[in-house]
């Protein structure tokens, strides 16, 4: 099952992110993905029950040798806005050292979140019959370096048009500005 999860995962980054998209004015869905692929640097792990252990697990254990840890989440809150605010709260108490590294940020994908994906599933037909969400552990720093690029581009206003997460974006601003200022 887990070989199965993560070949539709590298398909559907493939798909999905790593291919200019029309309706992105010809931006890939995201421009980072290719690369940590290429250069076997994208972690998978799993999140078998609804214990966060395994979140936690790649919190504690998180090394720059990959750029994402992507948690597979199979019994993922069925509450989709229970879900999101769970990995808000986590990203809160990693701002305040609750993980011991505050140079990391939590992203997040319920199966439930439709209309909000960043693509489209058009693009993407699931390989197998296995629901699950995931959390997208990463370097705070180099997410908000990145984002500031993007920012100087028409990405945003291509990918989200009048669904801009701002609320998102100014939280995970606000942390890196506070590790900053801690450095």
């Amino acid at each position: 099952m887990e070989k199965a999860i993560r070949q539709e995962i590298r398909e559907w980054s493939f798909q999905t992110l790593e291919q200019p998209l029309e309706e992105y004015n010809g931006m890939r869905g995201c421009p980072y993905a290719s690369k940590s692929w290429g250069k076997d640097r994208v972690k998978i792990t799993f999140k078998r029950d609804k214990s966060f252990v395994p979140l936690y697990d790649a919190l504690d254990s998180f090394d720059d040798s990959y750029d994402v840890n992507i948690v597979v989440d199979l019994d993922y809150e069925e509450d989709q806005e229970a879900f999101h605010d769970r990995v808000h709260d986590i990203n809160q108490a990693i701002s305040v050292g609750a993980f011991g590294d505050k140079d990391l940020w939590i992203m997040s994908s319920h199966p439930d979140d439709g209309d909000e994906d960043l693509v489209e599933d058009e693009y993407f037909e699931p390989s197998n019959d296995i629901v699950y969400g995931m959390m997208y552990v990463q370097r705070l720093a180099k997410l908000q370096q990145a984002a500031y690029n993007l920012e100087r581009t028409e990405y945003y206003e291509s990918v989200f048009g009048d669904r801009n997460p701002e609320h998102v974006f100014k939280t995970r601003e606000r942390f890196y500005n506070k590790l900053r200022a801690i450095a």
